[in-house]
């Protein structure tokens, strides 16, 4: 039998990299600084905080910038990262829009831009990607061939050969290799994930899960989807599906193809199902967005309030089913339809409801950008590991 629970060494290095993230992190932040500010903002001992600037000089992650100056005694060398290693872009695709920004090699977002997306669909919508990388890197004013990796987050499940399926929100993109695409036009290593799990890295990151080991991350908008963390780990799964929880059989009519194929609960709380429903209740084919039917329960319309309690209720019933078998620490909801306030406080009762222990529910403090954030952080977390591995593997 296979002991489930993490080895000794893998819990070390666990440990390690999330210490290693923080202090990359800071430097990205208070550049330059000194090893003092390190110890007091990361909260790490002295030798700790000393092994990593060694392994990041070693590796040209980071440089020496100078030394401190005004103050008596021995001068402390200052640190900030050295920019010649390049930058990581991150490309956010979602069901209407997609965002894109570029990081430092600490994560830090330099600038990004956002533009609805190409109602073509297919090989369009890669074009305008392209378009995207290119612009955002002039906006950073940095040249394109500073640009060493680059993540793409999409809906749907990713092989491990970057190519796309069950991307129904993403308009004739099924079937297409992303990720040599991009790598041919580039010439830099891309890799493409699914958007959730990017955003759930964002959030692990920079958000509100941040150094969390266990967690889970919902997002409603055109379609819904999470992404898991557990142990400190994205879990993926055997097909890179892990997630898709828009196809859990918890409600929905089975009698409807569409429902069937895209998911059942997708079906009653994305934004078509939020719009069906609103129609049905109103008895009336006026059309109508899922903003304008929030923004009527919130001066109390009786059957838009019907919907977000209804709304609310089913992501209550998800998140119940997530405590029962993931267990995480943190739930956050995010997404252009789950961060709504209106939604938070029937999604804890109903979750707590149903299951017997409660978890901290939350909605995301980084909004929409949660995945792109990620995705430009994932994107430069990729460089630095390259940069590492072989010092890495000399410290154990």
């Amino acid at each position: 039998m296979i002991d489930p629970i993490p080895s000794v060494r893998d819990r070390h290095d666990l440990v390690r990299k999330i210490n290693q993230q923080r202090i990359m992190k800071i430097v990205s932040e208070k550049n330059p600084i000194g090893i003092p500010q390190l110890i007091k903002a990361s909260g790490l001992s002295r030798p700790t905080v000393d092994l990593i600037i060694s392994l990041f000089l070693e590796n040209g992650l980071i440089r020496e910038s100078g030394f401190t100056h005004g103050r008596p005694g021995r001068k402390a060398a200052l640190y900030e990262l050295d920019l010649n290693t390049g930058f990581g872009v991150g490309v956010d695709l979602g069901g209407s829009k997609i965002a894109c920004a570029i990081a430092d090699i600490g994560g830090k977002i330099l600038a990004d831009i956002y533009e609805p997306i190409n109602p073509k669909g297919g090989s369009s919508i890669i074009a305008q990607i392209i378009e995207m990388i290119n612009n955002v890197a002039q906006k950073a004013n940095i040249s394109p061939d500073k640009i060493k990796q680059i993540s793409i987050g999409t809906p749907g499940v990713i092989s491990k050969d970057g190519q796309l399926s069950l991307g129904a929100n993403v308009q004739n993109l099924d079937g297409m290799h992303l990720q040599s695409i991009l790598r041919k036009l580039f010439d830099v290593e891309v890799g493409v994930e699914n958007d959730l799990n990017l955003a759930a890295v964002g959030e692990f990151l920079h958000g509100s899960a941040k150094e969390i080991l266990n967690f889970a991350l919902i997002q409603l908008g055109t379609g819904i989807g999470a992404g898991i963390f557990v142990d400190g780990q994205l879990v993926r799964g055997a097909r890179g599906a892990a997630g898709e929880v828009a196809f859990l059989p918890l409600f929905g009519d089975l009698t409807d193809p569409w429902a069937v194929e895209n998911g059942l609960i997708e079906s009653v709380v994305g934004t078509k199902g939020i719009t069906k429903r609103y129609q049905e209740l109103t008895k009336s084919n006026k059309q109508v967005t899922v903003k304008e039917i929030f923004e009527l329960a919130s001066k109390g319309q009786p059957d838009a309030l019907t919907v977000v309690q209804e709304v609310g209720k089913y992501l209550g019933y998800l998140c119940a089913s997530l405590k029962a078998i993931v267990d995480p620490e943190l739930i956050i909801i995010g997404g252009g339809i789950g961060s709504n306030q209106m939604l938070l406080p029937i999604i804890q009762q109903w979750a707590n409801k149903l299951v017997p222990f409660e978890v901290k529910i939350i909605t995301t403090n980084l909004d929409v950008k949660a995945g792109v954030i990620g995705a430009a952080a994932y994107a430069a977390e990729k460089i630095r590991t390259r940069m590492m591995v072989e010092t890495t593997e000399r410290d154990r």
